[in-house]
């Protein structure tokens, strides 16, 4: 982290109107927010409360604070360098109805009580293009925000992005709420010259000089219990925003301060540029194929972050994190034939569309590269991370043992099949943020204490895998739901509810699992009723919760600055809460 950027953040500690509670934070003070049904107090006022969410340097904030003095208004953004020009912009003026708050935004109803907000303003928010959940607008964020904003509040999206802006039309059509304004071209309007409307920020200016159109809606927010998302399909935009480029894998842009989603990109782009045009096809073209399917890439992603933590640029990490993500699709392409798996990621397998011999022996090529790949780091680093590597692929190959073992098994406990998750899921993204760390030039408990953090993410992931199976929204999670109940599949869920069940209930579960044939719905609800009764559910996510802990405590030992840590805290919430 540079001196100008701690420079910043330790001038924003001394502002009076500013409020740093990000997830670690929270956590820490094991506290409400003090302010939380008390603005009023905070500005010495009764006067209504307005939100700018995402708000960056805070420019909007602070010119509708100049232009309505009878209003109170707070910034939210988790960037705190950049919330820093509107802080002190603020403080300087003097400006009595300004705050702002460097939080995520996922966690902002810790802040405000029922009906405390009067309206919110979405300025330029990430489209989020891939990401339902994650955009300001989506009917998830909906649910959040009317928890705090009054019945008949209204919400302001201004944004260059057309897929952000029909995606918000069609929500709000969908859920029909009330729509006061909307235009799609504003600065070539008759309302171009509304004095709220000509706010520019810096980067608006920018997108407006490329020729972007600028577009506004605003609605009225009413109290509701249930939210449709639109069920319609929106060309993506064909241009990247102003600072929303593709970070390529070079010095100037890897010093940059990645977050999740940049890492992601940049995991990608570099597996794009390996090279398996080569002889004989025959044995790299079905390497290139399981590649090209896609996936998460949370494993080099974390590589990438962890790297990070340590250094100010993760280039170190990015061919280890390529040997990881590579080693992975290995041992997915054995396992699926080992389970005799025809589709993988919506696509035929290796096996089936070229044969098992050529699946075994690209796979067998594909181990050979991921070490070639992971021998292009450091030299001072690659013995222990080497070591490291090695230890886990044998611990991954052991729990696809155990994994194999369970299916004929009836006695199968709960400490069996975690130990299984630990050696199958989790070891291997634990190994991902411990060579990242180490990569970055980490000490040695530190980037245990990753691995750790790994470890309690990676079983965490795989028990919410397991609920999500039987409870999750089949739109959202991917797939049908009840795929593990329907093939006997040994689960936290099966495992804990066979212990718990009392005679009646035990015959009743081994009358499904034992059924040679029968109807799968019905086979699906009978069970799920079953692990209702047994309070399964309930079980489930207080395991998921305390291995959630334990990975925060582990994260917390990290002797890094808070800031750096921020995108592993916010990871470990999105797996914890995901719903795909």
């Amino acid at each position: 982290m540079g001196k100008n950027k701690l420079a910043k953040f330790g001038e924003m500690e001394t502002f009076p109107h500013v409020f740093q509670y990000t997830f670690s934070a929270l956590r820490e003070t094991e506290q409400p927010f003090p302010l939380r049904g008390k603005w009023n107090e905070f500005f010495g006022n009764n006067n209504p409360i307005v939100l700018e969410l995402g708000c960056g340097r805070g420019e909007y904030t602070v010119a509708l604070a100049e232009l309505f003095p009878e209003k109170n208004f707070i910034g939210v953004d988790i960037k705190g360098a950049r919330m820093w020009a509107g802080a002190k912009e603020s403080f300087q003026k003097g400006l009595k109805n300004v705050a702002f708050i460097r939080t995520n935004i996922e966690i902002i109803d810790a802040f405000f009580a029922s009906n405390e907000v009067s309206e919110i303003w979405l300025t330029f928010p990430d489209p989020q293009m891939k990401k339902v959940r994650k955009r300001l607008t989506s009917t998830r964020f909906m649910e959040l925000y009317q928890r705090f904003v009054v019945d008949g509040g209204l919400i302001h999206l201004k944004t260059d992005s057309n897929f952000l802006y029909q995606y918000t039309c069609e929500m709000v059509k969908t859920n029909h709420y009330k729509v006061e304004f909307q235009n799609d071209d504003l600065y070539h309007s008759d309302f171009s010259d509304d004095k709220i409307l000509s706010i520019k920020t810096f980067y608006e200016q920018q997108w407006i000089e490329r020729g972007l159109t600028i577009k506004h809606i605003r609605f009225v927010l009413d109290k509701r219990s249930t939210f449709v998302e639109p069920d319609v399909e929106i060309e993506y935009d064909n241009y990247r925003s102003y600072n929303r480029t593709r970070r390529g894998i070079t010095e100037k842009n890897m010093g940059e301060s990645l977050n999740f989603e940049s890492a992601q990109s940049m995991v990608k782009k570099a597996l794009k540029e390996l090279n398996w045009d080569i002889n004989p096809c025959g044995l790299y073209d079905p390497i290139a194929y399981v590649l090209s399917l896609g996936g998460k890439r949370i494993r080099p992603t974390c590589a990438l972050l962890a790297c990070q933590m340590f250094a100010d640029n993760a280039q170190e990490a990015v061919y280890p994190a390529l040997a990881l993500e590579v080693f992975h699709n290995f041992t997915l392409l054995h396992d699926d034939i080992m389970d005799k798996a025809d589709m993988r990621r919506g696509q035929p397998t290796v096996h089936v569309k070229w044969n098992d011999n050529t699946a075994i022996l690209s796979g067998d090529a594909m181990l050979i590269k991921a070490y070639q790949l992971l021998a292009k780091c450091k030299a001072d680093v690659f013995p222990a991370i080497c070591d490291i590597f090695s230890q886990t692929a044998v611990e991954v190959c052991e729990g696809q043992q155990y994994d194999m073992e369970f299916e004929s098994r009836n006695d199968v406990s709960v400490a069996e099949y975690m130990e299984m998750i630990r050696l199958k899921t989790a070891v291997l993204l634990a190994a991902s943020l411990r060579i990242g760390a180490i990569c970055g030039g980490a000490k040695e408990e530190d980037a245990k204490a990753l691995y750790e953090y790994g470890i309690g993410i990676g079983l965490a992931f795989q028990l919410k895998d397991d609920l999500l199976d039987v409870w999750g929204d089949v739109k959202k999670f991917g797939k049908k739901i009840g795929g593990d109940i329907s093939c006997n599949k040994k689960t936290f869920l099966l495992i804990n509810a066979y212990d718990k069940a009392n005679a009646e209930q035990k015959k009743e579960l081994d009358r499904w699992m034992l059924a040679e044939t029968t109807d799968r719905d019905a086979k699906v609800a009978a069970v799920t009723a079953l692990y209702e009764q047994l309070g399964i559910k309930d079980l489930a996510e207080q395991t998921i919760r305390e291995y959630y802990d334990r990975a925060i405590v582990a994260l917390d030992k990290v002797g890094v600055e808070k800031e750096r840590k921020e995108v592993l805290y916010q990871l470990a919430y999105d797996l914890m809460y995901r719903e795909d």
